[in-house]
């Protein structure tokens, strides 16, 4: 199959359920929003506790002379998989398609208050590490639960249409195949991603937050 016959092939998905990924955009970016919103309504004591958490994290990658990225890696795929794993059982039955969405959603929602939360502490700081750790994953994670939700949803309700047909716990062995096998094409490209999480990001926080702590650290020093 060429270039173009996937492209045609892509396009006339995206029209076929052009609903289905109305919804499941909606749900990603009403879970964005929420987690934005949420940033704003934490306590103060809670705000620390998050940032104390970061810069411990920031300590430790900063005076590690060797970060173990292969459990960066490990944990950042995991976590996708779990998504992933989620979203592929919520759609083997037409009673849980609910669930895909929110599913979605609840992803939606830790990154929306992620990036809140970074950018509303520590401003410019925190806008630059959004910049250049969280929107280059997000460019493939959005897209790739976008598109999960969309078949599950879809799978859901093909399996709704034939419940009552012949035959359907032998349908619904040759459609479970097909429906798994585009799963795992699209958590290929999570490798990508943890890859950029394990090797990108530490970097980030070692040379930009580690060294922005210990200025606050200096100056606060300097204030007594």
């Amino acid at each position: 199959m060429n270039s173009s016959k996937i492209k045609t092939h892509i396009m006339l998905h995206i029209r076929k359920n052009i609903v289905l990924y109305l919804l499941i955009i909606f749900a990603f970016i009403t879970g964005v929003a929420a987690g934005g919103f949420t940033v704003g309504s934490i306590s103060p004591e809670q705000r620390m506790y998050l940032a104390d958490y970061l810069q411990g994290y920031s300590y430790i990658i900063g005076n590690q002379p060797h970060v173990d990225r292969t459990i960066i890696f490990i944990k950042a795929l995991l976590q996708n998989l779990q998504t992933a794993f989620f979203i592929w059982l919520f759609g083997l039955t037409y009673l849980s398609i609910p669930l895909v969405p929110l599913t979605v959603g609840i992803r939606g929602f830790f990154l929306g208050f992620t990036v809140a939360f970074l950018i509303d502490y520590y401003a410019l700081n925190g806008l630059f590490m959004v910049l250049v750790c969280i929107l280059p994953q997000s460019f493939i994670h959005i897209p790739c639960i976008v598109i999960m939700g969309v078949l599950a949803v879809q799978f859901g309700i093909e399996r709704f249409k034939i419940r009552k047909l012949p035959h359907l716990k032998q349908m619904r062995m040759r459609r479970i195949a097909p429906y798994t096998f585009k799963f795992v094409l699209i958590i290929m490209a999570f490798f990508i991603s943890s890859l950029f999480e394990a090797f990108v990001v530490p970097l980030v926080f070692k040379f930009l937050f580690a060294n922005m702590f210990k200025m606050k650290e200096f100056i606060a020093f300097l204030s007594k």
